[in-house]
């Protein structure tokens, strides 16, 4: 195998490793103090209706998600979006639960007020996996094409994979940077409103960055993708020469 294979093969490792690191420190963070009640006595559903009146976000309804354990902003549902809570924030009072609908308030804000990368966002994760797909389904036909082309068809599937690294770091810049804005302008509200005092601070950011580390474990497993990929592609070639 050439040196590339190898490079690529260990890359890919390395993101293994680095994506397995985030996960187990984002588990320990959450594990501490899961459940300690929020001194302001308020519920996921309070607080997040409390931030988005207070910034002329009324119109942003807040619902009770049964269907799913994961909240989010949704800015094309409704009037002007929706944020979404599973059950366990929407009627909790922890610390946990404020921190969760105050982060979606920040997604809010950030997308009427600051610099949204929503948009962009679905578009290069859908190029991301296109191009990925696209290159292994060429791989998979490499029989039919090698009769005709012989060992350049390779160069195909290489350049599309290749091309793919483009949207993925686009997508993992801008998820990146969303999300710690909306942590950011989440915190921020918190602390004007006097939701949170000075020692219930450092647990709500240390769990939304338990969140935010969710999103840098994903990051890494997009390296990875990507490296089997360019890996996968230079041993097939190596193979038909």
């Amino acid at each position: 195998m050439s040196f590339w294979f190898y490079l690529f093969v260990g890359s890919a490792v390395v993101s293994s490793v680095l994506s397995f690191r985030c996960s187990s420190r984002q588990d320990k963070l959450r594990r501490r103090n899961l459940n300690r009640s929020a001194s302001c006595g308020l519920t996921g559903y309070e607080v997040a209706t409390l931030i988005l009146r207070e910034n002329n976000l009324g119109a942003i309804s807040v619902q009770n998600d049964q269907t799913s354990q994961k909240a989010a902003f949704r800015p094309k549902e409704g009037k002007r979006g929706t944020i979404r809570l599973p059950p366990d924030i929407f009627a909790d009072s922890s610390l946990r639960a404020i921190a969760i609908s105050a982060h979606e308030c920040g997604h809010a804000l950030q997308y009427y007020f600051g610099r949204s990368y929503f948009s962009i966002s679905k578009l290069t994760f859908f190029l991301f996996w296109s191009f990925i797909g696209s290159g292994f389904f060429l791989l998979n036909f490499s029989f039919i094409f090698l009769s005709f082309m012989g060992s350049e068809f390779f160069l195909i599937p290489f350049l599309i994979v290749l091309l793919a690294a483009i949207p993925g770091i686009c997508y993992v810049m801008g998820t990146l940077q969303s999300e710690s804005d909306a942590t950011h302008r989440g915190i921020t509200m918190l602390e004007l409103k006097k939701l949170i005092d000075y020692h219930e601070t450092s647990f709500v950011k240390q769990w939304l960055e338990a969140s935010f580390l969710n999103y840098v474990s994903n990051s890494w497993l997009f390296a990875t993708v990507w490296s089997f990929a360019m890996a996968g592609i230079i041993m097939c070639h190596s193979r038909s020469s």
